[in-house]
């Protein structure tokens, strides 16, 4: 599963890809820190999932959420950010994300959401015992 990280925040970002390259199966294949930059390299890369922060300086995650969803319908996005009011979250919702999770207090959630698309694929496989368990 190949995963595209959009995050202006460098701590954020190193955070972030240091989870998900422990899990089998997931290859965090580029990042951008702002919406020209992830539009960009989004359509060159094509990735499976896209994590996105609202915020970007410059440009908004909102705009590159819309693009994802219009252009690359079945590319997942997981929204990561500070901005979890309600407002927030129904323009996301709205404009297509998948999860909506708040950076700070549901930072671990992902890690979960990536298990369980890798439990699911395992299981539709008949190789499945090959597969690995969360940790």
């Amino acid at each position: 599963m190949n995963v595209f990280i959009v995050e202006d925040s460098e701590t954020a970002r190193g955070h972030l890809q240091a989870m998900l390259s422990d899990i089998p199966g997931v290859s965090v294949v580029g990042y951008a820190g702002d919406e020209q930059g992830a539009i960009k390299r989004i359509a060159g890369l094509l990735p499976d999932v896209v994590t996105l922060d609202i915020s970007l300086q410059p440009g908004s995650g909102i705009a590159v959420l819309k693009y994802i969803k219009k252009n690359y319908p079945a590319i997942k996005v997981i929204i990561l950010t500070n901005y979890v009011d309600e407002y927030y979250i129904k323009t996301c919702k709205d404009a297509g994300a998948d999860y909506v999770f708040d950076k700070i207090l549901h930072f671990q959630k992902v890690a979960s959401i990536f298990w369980s698309w890798i439990n699911d694929a395992c299981a539709a496989n008949e190789a499945a015992a090959l597969c690995v368990t969360e940790k």
